[in-house]
């Protein structure tokens, strides 16, 4: 599966695993031990990828329960998630699977393009696929990977009740998963509303953040968006939204986008946020 994937070092002894999802998983290779942050959608056995960077003890977590996150659970002996996400990792397992397979197939069978999965992809085998063992992540939860090197684990409620984001205390680098990112989705029925996830953003002053690398994103972001967001969270109103509809499932919501009008030093023109109106 090493073709699959797409290695991309980010800094030094932190990978990110991209495949053709368009969803990255973080790999962090400390002195003692290593960590991985999210599995993907497990379409492919990522762990030979992560043995061929690095032979140390491995600690796996997830920064959510959504399957494009922890869909390779299933390749390791146990994962850590917070046990808020349980519901919504619950409801990817026997709802959403089905759904994300058939969304694939159809979009890139209309674009001409070869399935996203490999040429060996056993579609029953994955819906039946499952975490072995979950171990329940605390807030504040310290990991160390060895020489003092530390990556702590942030509760901070968004994109789902049970969003969990990775600070590495050497590289100063945030692992927020989905939780930070130009285009937030807050609009599920396990999302936290608009003003508690605001709120908890707040607590994300106090670390000293170089850098922010998004799941879905192929490189490092600056900063500047952990004081743009809540900039756009207060300009956010009902009048200045559209409908919107979740491109799997159909579910309604709202879009609300932010212009940037050229101030975001990561070439990003427009910050997107969707949302409920009972989540506000």
């Amino acid at each position: 599966m090493q073709d699959y994937y797409k290695v991309i070092p980010m800094t030094e002894n932190i990978y990110h695993i991209f495949e053709p999802g368009d969803v990255g998983s973080s790999l962090i290779i400390g002195k003692d031990k290593a960590m991985l942050i999210d599995t993907g959608f497990g379409f492919a056995n990522i762990r030979p990828v992560v043995e061929s960077l690095t032979d140390l003890p491995l600690t796996v977590v997830n920064t959510h329960g959504h399957t494009d996150h922890t869909g390779a659970n299933c390749f390791f002996d146990r994962v850590w998630m917070n046990p808020m996400d349980q519901e919504s990792y619950e409801d990817y397992q026997i709802h959403q699977k089905p759904l994300i397979a058939a969304r694939f197939e159809g979009i890139r069978k209309a674009a001409g393009k070869k399935n996203v999965w490999p040429d060996d992809f056993d579609r029953m085998a994955w819906y039946e696929a499952d975490t072995k063992e979950f171990c329940w992540l605390s807030d504040g939860q310290m990991f160390d990977l060895g020489g003092g090197h530390q990556i702590e684990t942030i509760f901070i409620p968004g994109h789902t009740v049970g969003s969990t984001m990775f600070f590495d205390w050497k590289s100063h680098i945030l692992f927020p998963g989905d939780n930070l990112d130009y285009s937030l989705w807050m609009h599920f029925d396990m999302s936290a509303s608009l003003t508690t996830y605001k709120k908890e953003l707040g607590q994300l002053d106090k670390y000293p953040i170089e850098g922010i690398l998004p799941a879905h994103k192929k490189r490092l972001l600056s900063t500047w968006l952990l004081k743009r967001m809540p900039e756009a969270l207060e300009h956010l109103s009902l009048e200045k939204s559209r409908r919107f509809f979740h491109p799997r499932t159909g579910q309604p919501g709202f879009l609300y986008k932010e212009p940037l009008n050229g101030e975001s030093p990561d070439g990003i023109d427009t910050i997107y946020i969707t949302y409920q109106s009972d989540k506000m």
